[in-house]
Protein backbone atom coordinates (compact mmCIF):
# COMPACT_ATOMS: atom_id res chain seq x y z
CA UNK A 1 0.00 0.00 0.00
CA UNK A 2 1.34 3.85 -0.49
CA UNK A 3 3.08 4.80 2.44
CA UNK A 4 0.87 8.05 4.69
CA UNK A 5 2.82 10.67 5.60
CA UNK A 6 2.59 14.50 7.52
CA UNK A 7 3.07 17.34 5.28
CA UNK A 8 7.01 17.18 4.22
CA UNK A 9 7.10 20.94 4.20
CA UNK A 10 5.26 21.15 8.00
CA UNK A 11 2.57 23.87 6.84
CA UNK A 12 -0.41 21.66 6.39
CA UNK A 13 -2.62 19.36 8.51
CA UNK A 14 -3.36 17.29 5.92
CA UNK A 15 -1.93 13.60 5.21
CA UNK A 16 0.07 13.10 2.23
CA UNK A 17 0.48 10.09 0.09
CA UNK A 18 4.07 9.47 -1.01
CA UNK A 19 4.72 6.93 -4.17
CA UNK A 20 7.80 6.63 -6.40
CA UNK A 21 7.49 8.44 -10.00
CA UNK A 22 8.57 6.59 -13.33
CA UNK A 23 12.02 8.48 -13.30
CA UNK A 24 12.45 7.17 -9.80
CA UNK A 25 11.65 10.25 -7.91
CA UNK A 26 9.70 10.69 -5.22
CA UNK A 27 6.29 12.51 -4.93
CA UNK A 28 4.09 13.73 -2.00
CA UNK A 29 0.55 14.18 -3.03
CA UNK A 30 -2.40 15.49 -0.15
CA UNK A 31 -5.25 13.70 0.48
CA UNK A 32 -6.80 16.14 1.79
CA UNK A 33 -7.90 14.38 5.12
CA UNK A 34 -6.65 15.57 8.30
CA UNK A 35 -8.44 11.78 9.99
CA UNK A 36 -5.22 9.00 9.52
CA UNK A 37 -7.92 6.58 8.52
CA UNK A 38 -10.07 8.76 6.03
CA UNK A 39 -6.66 9.55 4.32
CA UNK A 40 -5.47 5.23 4.14
CA UNK A 41 -9.02 5.32 2.02
CA UNK A 42 -7.63 7.88 -0.47
CA UNK A 43 -4.22 6.18 -0.53
CA UNK A 44 -5.89 2.73 -1.33
CA UNK A 45 -8.01 4.12 -4.22
CA UNK A 46 -4.64 6.03 -5.81
CA UNK A 47 -3.52 2.63 -5.41
CA UNK A 48 -5.89 0.93 -7.35
CA UNK A 49 -6.06 3.42 -10.17
CA UNK A 50 -2.07 3.08 -10.34
CA UNK A 51 -1.70 -0.57 -10.44
CA UNK A 52 -4.93 -0.55 -13.46
CA UNK A 53 -3.09 2.20 -15.43
CA UNK A 54 -0.10 -0.06 -15.32
CA UNK A 55 -2.23 -2.95 -16.69
CA UNK A 56 -3.84 -1.06 -19.07
CA UNK A 57 -7.18 -2.08 -17.31
CA UNK A 58 -7.83 1.76 -15.62
CA UNK A 59 -11.58 2.77 -17.03
CA UNK A 60 -14.22 5.53 -16.72
CA UNK A 61 -16.58 2.80 -14.71
CA UNK A 62 -13.83 2.12 -12.25
CA UNK A 63 -12.51 5.32 -11.62
CA UNK A 64 -16.24 6.49 -11.11
CA UNK A 65 -16.83 3.54 -8.96
CA UNK A 66 -13.59 3.40 -6.69
CA UNK A 67 -14.73 7.43 -6.45
CA UNK A 68 -17.96 7.06 -4.80
CA UNK A 69 -16.81 4.41 -2.78
CA UNK A 70 -14.02 6.61 -1.55
CA UNK A 71 -16.14 9.73 -1.21
CA UNK A 72 -18.71 7.38 0.83
CA UNK A 73 -15.93 6.10 3.36
CA UNK A 74 -14.76 9.47 3.93
CA UNK A 75 -18.53 10.57 4.58
CA UNK A 76 -19.18 13.07 1.75
CA UNK A 77 -21.88 12.84 -1.42
CA UNK A 78 -21.30 10.21 -4.11
CA UNK A 79 -19.85 12.30 -7.61
CA UNK A 80 -23.13 13.38 -9.52
CA UNK A 81 -22.91 11.10 -12.53
CA UNK A 82 -25.22 13.57 -15.03
CA UNK A 83 -25.98 13.00 -18.02
CA UNK A 84 -25.50 15.31 -21.46
CA UNK A 85 -29.41 14.51 -21.83
CA UNK A 86 -30.52 15.28 -18.68
CA UNK A 87 -28.67 17.88 -17.68
CA UNK A 88 -29.94 19.45 -21.47
CA UNK A 89 -33.76 18.85 -20.67
CA UNK A 90 -33.38 20.80 -17.08
CA UNK A 91 -31.34 23.63 -18.64
CA UNK A 92 -33.99 23.69 -21.25
CA UNK A 93 -37.05 23.79 -19.14
CA UNK A 94 -35.32 26.79 -17.31
CA UNK A 95 -34.63 28.74 -20.37
CA UNK A 96 -38.65 28.40 -21.14
CA UNK A 97 -39.09 30.47 -18.05
CA UNK A 98 -36.97 33.23 -19.07
CA UNK A 99 -37.20 33.59 -22.47
CA UNK A 100 -40.42 34.13 -25.30
CA UNK A 101 -41.37 31.36 -27.12
CA UNK A 102 -39.40 32.01 -30.26
CA UNK A 103 -35.79 32.03 -28.28
CA UNK A 104 -36.90 28.59 -26.46
CA UNK A 105 -37.51 27.13 -29.48
CA UNK A 106 -34.31 27.95 -31.50
CA UNK A 107 -32.64 26.99 -28.06
CA UNK A 108 -34.07 23.50 -28.40
CA UNK A 109 -33.73 22.98 -32.02
CA UNK A 110 -29.57 23.72 -31.47
CA UNK A 111 -29.73 21.54 -28.24
CA UNK A 112 -31.87 19.02 -30.27
CA UNK A 113 -29.41 18.94 -32.59
CA UNK A 114 -26.38 18.44 -30.66
CA UNK A 115 -27.74 15.20 -28.95
CA UNK A 116 -28.39 13.90 -31.81
CA UNK A 117 -24.72 14.55 -33.00
CA UNK A 118 -23.55 12.83 -30.16
CA UNK A 119 -25.20 9.41 -30.75
CA UNK A 120 -25.63 6.97 -27.62
CA UNK A 121 -22.45 9.47 -25.41
CA UNK A 122 -25.55 11.86 -24.90
CA UNK A 123 -26.57 9.45 -21.77
CA UNK A 124 -23.36 9.81 -21.02
CA UNK A 125 -21.67 12.09 -18.58
CA UNK A 126 -21.15 15.70 -19.10
CA UNK A 127 -17.53 15.34 -18.83
CA UNK A 128 -16.90 13.30 -21.27
CA UNK A 129 -17.82 16.17 -24.12
CA UNK A 130 -15.00 17.21 -25.59
CA UNK A 131 -14.00 20.87 -27.75
CA UNK A 132 -13.67 18.09 -30.72
CA UNK A 133 -17.10 17.23 -29.99
CA UNK A 134 -18.29 21.05 -30.50
CA UNK A 135 -15.98 21.36 -33.53
CA UNK A 136 -18.16 18.26 -35.13
CA UNK A 137 -21.60 20.14 -34.16
CA UNK A 138 -20.20 23.10 -36.12
CA UNK A 139 -19.05 21.50 -39.21
CA UNK A 140 -21.97 19.20 -39.46
CA UNK A 141 -24.13 22.55 -39.42
CA UNK A 142 -21.67 24.09 -41.81
CA UNK A 143 -22.55 20.98 -44.23
CA UNK A 144 -26.54 21.72 -44.42
CA UNK A 145 -25.63 25.06 -45.55
CA UNK A 146 -27.17 27.23 -42.87
CA UNK A 147 -26.50 30.99 -43.01
CA UNK A 148 -24.06 32.88 -40.91
CA UNK A 149 -26.58 34.34 -38.38
CA UNK A 150 -28.21 30.70 -37.79
CA UNK A 151 -24.57 28.79 -37.19
CA UNK A 152 -23.80 31.52 -34.67
CA UNK A 153 -27.41 30.97 -32.68
CA UNK A 154 -27.11 27.11 -32.76
CA UNK A 155 -23.12 27.48 -31.00
CA UNK A 156 -23.85 29.68 -28.98
CA UNK A 157 -26.85 27.68 -27.38
CA UNK A 158 -24.50 24.73 -26.83
CA UNK A 159 -21.74 27.48 -25.13
CA UNK A 160 -24.41 28.76 -23.01
CA UNK A 161 -25.69 24.94 -22.47
CA UNK A 162 -21.98 23.74 -21.24
CA UNK A 163 -21.38 27.48 -19.84
CA UNK A 164 -24.02 26.81 -17.11
CA UNK A 165 -22.55 22.85 -16.28
CA UNK A 166 -19.49 24.88 -15.52
CA UNK A 167 -20.32 27.24 -13.27
CA UNK A 168 -23.05 24.32 -11.46
CA UNK A 169 -19.15 22.56 -11.13
CA UNK A 170 -20.27 19.46 -13.73
CA UNK A 171 -17.48 19.97 -15.46
CA UNK A 172 -13.83 21.69 -15.34
CA UNK A 173 -13.89 23.82 -18.50
CA UNK A 174 -16.43 24.91 -21.28
CA UNK A 175 -15.24 23.05 -24.35
CA UNK A 176 -17.55 25.21 -26.32
CA UNK A 177 -15.24 28.27 -25.53
CA UNK A 178 -12.06 27.97 -27.94
CA UNK A 179 -14.04 26.86 -30.95
CA UNK A 180 -13.12 28.97 -33.97
CA UNK A 181 -16.22 30.20 -35.83
CA UNK A 182 -16.06 30.11 -39.87
CA UNK A 183 -16.24 33.67 -41.19
CA UNK A 184 -19.62 34.80 -41.82
CA UNK A 185 -21.65 33.79 -44.66
CA UNK A 186 -24.91 35.45 -43.79
CA UNK A 187 -27.34 36.67 -46.48
CA UNK A 188 -27.91 40.20 -46.48
CA UNK A 189 -31.23 41.39 -46.35
CA UNK A 190 -32.33 43.88 -49.08
CA UNK A 191 -34.66 46.86 -48.30
CA UNK A 192 -37.90 48.01 -49.94
CA UNK A 193 -38.28 51.06 -52.19
CA UNK A 194 -40.92 53.09 -51.74
CA UNK A 195 -42.78 52.46 -55.29
CA UNK A 196 -42.22 48.81 -54.13
CA UNK A 197 -44.19 49.56 -50.45
CA UNK A 198 -46.59 51.67 -52.58
CA UNK A 199 -47.58 48.43 -55.05
CA UNK A 200 -47.69 45.88 -51.88
CA UNK A 201 -50.51 48.59 -50.34
CA UNK A 202 -52.12 48.42 -53.42
CA UNK A 203 -52.60 44.80 -53.43
CA UNK A 204 -53.03 44.53 -49.61
CA UNK A 205 -56.19 43.40 -47.61
CA UNK A 206 -57.28 46.47 -45.34
CA UNK A 207 -55.49 44.85 -42.20
CA UNK A 208 -52.04 44.05 -44.25
CA UNK A 209 -52.09 47.91 -45.33
CA UNK A 210 -52.18 48.50 -41.32
CA UNK A 211 -49.61 45.89 -40.99
CA UNK A 212 -47.32 47.30 -44.05
CA UNK A 213 -47.69 50.47 -42.57
CA UNK A 214 -46.20 49.90 -39.37
CA UNK A 215 -43.67 47.90 -40.75
CA UNK A 216 -42.37 50.86 -42.27
CA UNK A 217 -43.26 53.77 -40.01
CA UNK A 218 -42.18 51.64 -36.53
CA UNK A 219 -39.37 49.30 -37.36
CA UNK A 220 -41.02 46.93 -35.48
CA UNK A 221 -41.21 42.94 -36.14
CA UNK A 222 -43.68 41.27 -37.54
CA UNK A 223 -45.10 39.53 -34.59
CA UNK A 224 -44.82 42.34 -32.11
CA UNK A 225 -46.83 44.75 -34.76
CA UNK A 226 -49.37 41.61 -35.46
CA UNK A 227 -50.19 41.61 -31.80
CA UNK A 228 -50.48 45.42 -31.37
CA UNK A 229 -53.81 46.24 -29.48
CA UNK A 230 -55.46 50.17 -30.04
CA UNK A 231 -54.62 50.67 -26.05
CA UNK A 232 -50.50 50.54 -27.53
CA UNK A 233 -51.78 53.73 -29.88
CA UNK A 234 -52.14 57.08 -27.87
CA UNK A 235 -53.32 59.47 -30.58
CA UNK A 236 -53.70 62.41 -28.32
CA UNK A 237 -50.04 62.26 -27.23
CA UNK A 238 -49.26 60.78 -30.96
CA UNK A 239 -46.72 57.58 -29.82
CA UNK A 240 -47.44 54.12 -29.82
CA UNK A 241 -45.74 51.87 -27.48
CA UNK A 242 -44.73 48.13 -27.25
CA UNK A 243 -42.59 45.91 -25.82
CA UNK A 244 -40.17 43.61 -28.26
CA UNK A 245 -41.24 40.03 -27.08
CA UNK A 246 -37.56 39.70 -28.66
CA UNK A 247 -34.97 41.77 -26.00
CA UNK A 248 -38.20 43.08 -23.94
CA UNK A 249 -37.12 45.97 -24.38
CA UNK A 250 -40.25 48.89 -24.27
CA UNK A 251 -40.49 50.94 -27.13
CA UNK A 252 -41.98 54.15 -27.90
CA UNK A 253 -42.26 55.39 -31.58
CA UNK A 254 -43.82 58.86 -32.44
CA UNK A 255 -46.59 58.47 -34.92
CA UNK A 256 -45.81 59.30 -38.42
CA UNK A 257 -48.48 62.14 -39.40
CA UNK A 258 -49.62 59.65 -42.65
CA UNK A 259 -49.84 56.44 -40.09
CA UNK A 260 -51.68 58.79 -37.84
CA UNK A 261 -54.18 59.57 -40.88
CA UNK A 262 -54.32 56.04 -41.40
CA UNK A 263 -55.34 55.37 -37.88
CA UNK A 264 -58.18 58.18 -37.93
CA UNK A 265 -59.47 56.16 -41.21
CA UNK A 266 -59.90 52.93 -39.46
CA UNK A 267 -60.29 53.40 -35.74
CA UNK A 268 -63.91 52.88 -34.98
CA UNK A 269 -64.67 52.20 -31.59
CA UNK A 270 -60.60 51.96 -30.91
CA UNK A 271 -60.87 49.06 -29.37
CA UNK A 272 -59.30 45.69 -29.27
CA UNK A 273 -56.67 44.61 -31.83
CA UNK A 274 -55.38 46.92 -34.69
CA UNK A 275 -55.70 43.84 -37.04
CA UNK A 276 -58.67 41.35 -35.32
CA UNK A 277 -57.77 38.28 -37.97
CA UNK A 278 -54.42 38.98 -38.41
CA UNK A 279 -53.44 38.86 -34.36
CA UNK A 280 -54.36 35.94 -34.72
CA UNK A 281 -52.83 34.17 -37.30
CA UNK A 282 -49.60 32.05 -36.05
CA UNK A 283 -46.24 34.18 -37.45
CA UNK A 284 -44.97 30.95 -39.01
CA UNK A 285 -46.49 27.69 -41.30
CA UNK A 286 -47.67 27.29 -44.83
CA UNK A 287 -50.70 29.75 -44.34
CA UNK A 288 -48.73 32.20 -41.52
CA UNK A 289 -48.46 35.51 -41.66
CA UNK A 290 -44.27 35.46 -43.24
CA UNK A 291 -46.02 33.30 -46.10
CA UNK A 292 -48.99 35.60 -46.40
CA UNK A 293 -46.88 38.42 -46.57
CA UNK A 294 -44.49 36.74 -49.49
CA UNK A 295 -47.70 35.77 -51.24
CA UNK A 296 -48.47 39.88 -50.85
CA UNK A 297 -45.51 40.38 -52.52
CA UNK A 298 -45.60 38.39 -55.60
CA UNK A 299 -49.11 39.56 -55.72
CA UNK A 300 -47.85 43.00 -56.33
CA UNK A 301 -44.74 41.89 -58.26
CA UNK A 302 -42.04 42.51 -55.53
CA UNK A 303 -39.51 40.09 -55.75
CA UNK A 304 -38.41 37.80 -52.78
CA UNK A 305 -35.34 37.47 -54.31
CA UNK A 306 -35.40 33.80 -53.23
CA UNK A 307 -32.25 32.15 -52.01
CA UNK A 308 -32.06 28.24 -51.94
CA UNK A 309 -29.94 26.38 -49.89
CA UNK A 310 -29.73 22.66 -49.37
CA UNK A 311 -32.69 22.48 -47.06
CA UNK A 312 -34.85 26.12 -47.60
CA UNK A 313 -35.83 28.72 -49.62
CA UNK A 314 -34.60 31.93 -47.52
CA UNK A 315 -36.93 35.32 -49.29
CA UNK A 316 -33.79 37.91 -48.73
CA UNK A 317 -36.77 40.56 -49.13
CA UNK A 318 -39.79 39.88 -46.49
CA UNK A 319 -41.63 41.47 -43.75
CA UNK A 320 -38.59 42.25 -41.67
CA UNK A 321 -36.98 44.60 -44.61
CA UNK A 322 -39.33 46.76 -43.19
CA UNK A 323 -36.98 47.20 -40.10
CA UNK A 324 -33.81 47.29 -42.23
CA UNK A 325 -35.66 49.95 -44.51
CA UNK A 326 -37.09 51.34 -41.46
CA UNK A 327 -33.15 51.93 -40.05
CA UNK A 328 -31.80 53.28 -43.93
CA UNK A 329 -35.00 55.65 -44.39
CA UNK A 330 -33.83 57.20 -41.25
CA UNK A 331 -30.09 57.32 -41.67
CA UNK A 332 -30.13 58.29 -45.07
CA UNK A 333 -32.54 61.14 -43.44
CA UNK A 334 -29.72 62.31 -41.03
CA UNK A 335 -30.87 60.85 -38.02
CA UNK A 336 -28.15 60.03 -35.61
CA UNK A 337 -27.15 56.57 -34.53
CA UNK A 338 -28.25 56.73 -31.23
CA UNK A 339 -31.96 58.42 -32.12
CA UNK A 340 -32.11 55.33 -34.53
CA UNK A 341 -31.38 52.63 -31.76
CA UNK A 342 -34.05 54.09 -29.42
CA UNK A 343 -36.52 53.74 -31.94
CA UNK A 344 -35.67 50.24 -33.08
CA UNK A 345 -35.00 49.29 -29.81
CA UNK A 346 -31.07 47.59 -30.23
CA UNK A 347 -29.40 47.31 -27.40
CA UNK A 348 -26.59 49.03 -26.42
CA UNK A 349 -25.31 51.57 -23.29
CA UNK A 350 -26.02 54.46 -24.61
CA UNK A 351 -29.52 54.00 -25.24
CA UNK A 352 -32.05 55.59 -22.66
CA UNK A 353 -34.97 53.60 -20.98
CA UNK A 354 -36.33 57.40 -19.97
CA UNK A 355 -37.56 59.51 -22.50
CA UNK A 356 -38.05 62.94 -21.79
CA UNK A 357 -39.95 65.53 -23.55
CA UNK A 358 -37.20 67.39 -25.42
CA UNK A 359 -35.76 63.53 -26.53
CA UNK A 360 -39.76 62.56 -28.03
CA UNK A 361 -40.12 65.80 -29.66
CA UNK A 362 -36.61 65.01 -31.67
CA UNK A 363 -38.22 61.43 -31.87
CA UNK A 364 -41.12 63.20 -33.89
CA UNK A 365 -39.32 64.61 -36.37
CA UNK A 366 -37.10 61.67 -36.86
CA UNK A 367 -40.30 59.80 -37.62
CA UNK A 368 -41.18 62.27 -39.85
CA UNK A 369 -38.70 62.53 -41.81
CA UNK A 370 -39.49 58.80 -43.21
CA UNK A 371 -41.23 59.28 -47.05
CA UNK A 372 -44.72 59.45 -47.58
CA UNK A 373 -46.58 56.52 -49.70
CA UNK A 374 -48.84 58.84 -50.83
CA UNK A 375 -52.51 58.68 -48.61
CA UNK A 376 -54.14 58.17 -51.53
CA UNK A 377 -53.25 54.96 -52.10
CA UNK A 378 -54.25 54.14 -48.27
Amino acid sequence: MASLHKDPRGKSPYWYVAFTLADGRRAFRSTRQVDRKKAAEVARTIERASIAARCNELTEVHVRRWMDELLESTGQSPVRNITVRSFASDWLKGKRLVVNHATARRYERAIELFLVGLGVRADKPLGGITPADIATYRDARLSENVAGATLGQYIKAVRSLLGSARRQGLILTNPAEALEMPRSRAHERTTFSVAELRALLGQASPEWVTLTLLGWFTGGRLTDLAHLSWEAVDLAAGTITFTQSKTNTRIVVPIHPELGSHFASIAGDCGGPLCPVLSATPSTGRDGLSQQFIGLMLAAGVDPQIVKTSKHALPLKSFHSLRHSFTSALANGGVPADLRMKLTGHKSAKVHQVYTHHELETLRGAIESLPRLGESQL
